[in-house]
């Protein structure tokens, strides 16, 4: 009698599974504009008055999984500081906001900033400030909030 491969190959498979879904992630759940206000070093509304965007390999996701996110640097002109110091009304004022790609395979995970404001868009952000990289963050998934698209002036 030869020896079967497939007990084998299905104790393989069963714990293969078994390790992606115990590294795998969850979506990150929306936090109340309340939390945010309490943890955010920096609370700010403005004008999105640039946007640009670049796909790069995950800082995010790791493992056996091609994943590709896309990053965008978003500057705003202040026009009222809720909380934080060092930013003035009319200080240009740039974040960085990013949202999956590409994930390969499709795994559950988070997914990045909800929504990513287009230019021109009024705005109020949520946002932690990284002493070391000197960059702003918003909270994680809804630290945007979208508040309109441009007032017109007279």
């Amino acid at each position: 009698m030869k020896p079967s491969i497939r007990p084998h190959s299905a104790v393989l498979f069963v714990g293969l599974f078994a390790w992606i879904a115990f590294n795998a992630s969850a979506a990150v759940a929306p936090r109340p504009p309340e939390q945010m206000m309490e943890e955010a070093t920096h609370v700010v509304e403005g004008k999105v008055v640039a946007i640009v965007s670049k796909t790069q390999k995950s800082k995010v996701e790791r493992g056996l999984l091609i994943a590709r996110d896309r990053i965008f640097e978003i500057t705003l002109e202040t026009t009222m500081v809720d909380k934080g110091e060092g930013i003035k009304k009319g200080d240009p004022l740039t974040l960085q906001a990013w949202q999956p790609s590409i994930r390969f395979p499709a795994m559950p995970g988070p997914q990045g900033h909800q929504p990513v404001p287009a230019n021109g868009d009024l705005v109020k952000v949520y946002l932690l400030y990284n002493e070391k990289s000197k960059t702003y963050h918003p909270f994680m998934p809804n630290g945007i909030s979208i508040l309109g698209p441009p007032r017109k002036t007279k």
